[in-house]
């Protein structure tokens, strides 16, 4: 990715089931303190979580999702993933490079990687 979609956010925002409920977003490339967006992540789902800077409805069409799974493509891909060399997910640690991994003062370490095309990560 080139680091101009990003969030932070909590593990226990992600790692819940939920329907078009609010989830909390430490910071992210378009606000600089917390709020929240509508996520989905419906167990029974395979491409979800869906994890988005706005909420999920607008961020389809904006080009603000920043996270799928399972290969999921369409517009939810297409609107991001060729725009913005594809898209990472970060996890802190104490490292800190010359990178996206230094965004909100560093020490992230890369997980999972996208490159830019139409289809989100397989996982």
């Amino acid at each position: 990715g080139d680091c101009q979609r990003w969030l932070i956010t909590r593990r226990w925002s992600v790692m819940a089931a939920y329907a078009n409920q609010h989830r909390w977003i430490e910071k992210s490339s378009q606000k600089s303190q917390r709020y929240a967006a509508r996520w989905y992540h419906r167990w029974h789902v395979p491409h979800e979580p869906w994890i988005s800077i706005t909420d999920h409805g607008p961020a389809v069409h904006s080009g603000h999702i920043v996270y799928a799974g399972n290969n999921f493509g369409n517009i939810h891909a297409s609107r991001v993933l060729p725009k913005h060399l594809g898209a990472r997910v970060w996890i802190r640690n104490k490292v800190v490079t010359k990178s996206c991994a230094s965004l909100d003062g560093g020490g992230w370490k890369r997980v999972r990687h996208v490159p830019a095309g139409y289809n989100w990560h397989p996982a």
